[in-house]
């Protein structure tokens, strides 16, 4: 999809009331959507040298990719609006630690979360502003997330195949767990946005966790074509089929 164009040049899109609200969440936002990305990348090629799948890297760096360009779109914004970039906050550095300390799995099912959790954000701030530039950039950025959303259902399924039925059901429910948790924070910190775009806690919640349903539906189907599509690959390549 083409990347959108988002001016730079100083134009007030912004009430006075709307840039108060809006400043400290976008700000945050901006800052996660920018992460490099180069230890899950790192281990997204480990893993795919693992099952000899050269392209399992490169869909993981296309991903970050159009991650980085969400968090350009803002900084354009934030730069037309005359709103400063931060470089650190408590939120952002607690998800980035805990990439940063797990493997290709966790890092994805935590990278998931923050991606379901972004889909009611952005239908909220797209809904809190009347800026045309700043709906523009939430619409482009939900429709990516939904794409988004279905690449990361499919490479969790991968990386967590053959593992033991029961087992998938515990990470599922310890994942949906860790879902209610950050949603608890994101609504403390970001609730003056959610609340001009019409969310109360009840909306945000149930929005979020119907997403993570459609995910987790989304991630066991892929699960459920992994053998056949495997034997596919395997008959017409003539390889020996890899070990995960």
């Amino acid at each position: 999809m083409t990347a959108l164009h988002v001016s730079r040049r100083v134009s007030i899109q912004l009430t006075a009331k709307e840039l108060e609200i809006v400043t400290k969440s976008i700000q945050q936002f901006q800052l996660g959507e920018g992460s490099r990305g180069q230890r899950l990348l790192d281990r997204g090629r480990k893993f795919g040298r693992s099952v000899s799948d050269p392209y399992f890297a490169e869909a993981l760096d296309l991903f970050i990719r159009e991650e980085q360009q969400h968090s350009r779109y803002l900084d354009a914004f934030m730069e037309s609006q005359s709103i400063p970039l931060v470089s650190r906050h408590w939120v952002d550095t607690i998800f980035r630690r805990l990439r940063g300390l797990a493997g290709l799995e966790l890092s994805l099912t935590v990278l998931a979360t923050a991606e379901i959790i972004a889909v009611p954000y952005y239908r909220a701030l797209r809904c809190a502003t009347g800026s045309a530039i700043l709906k523009m950039i939430c619409t482009r950025i939900l429709e990516d997330e939904a794409n988004h959303l279905k690449y990361q259902a499919s490479m969790l399924a991968r990386v967590s195949f053959g593992r033991p039925a029961v087992f998938q059901r515990a990470l599922s429910e310890m994942h949906k767990l860790f879902l209610q948790g950050t949603l608890f924070v994101v609504w403390r910190e970001h609730r003056a946005v959610l609340e001009a775009g019409n969310y109360d806690f009840h909306r945000f919640h149930k929005e979020a966790i119907l997403e993570f349903f459609n995910w987790d539906y989304t991630r066991r189907t892929a699960a459920a074509a992994i053998p056949t599509a495997r034997r596919l690959i395997v008959r017409n390549s003539g390889r020996v089929e890899p070990h995960v």
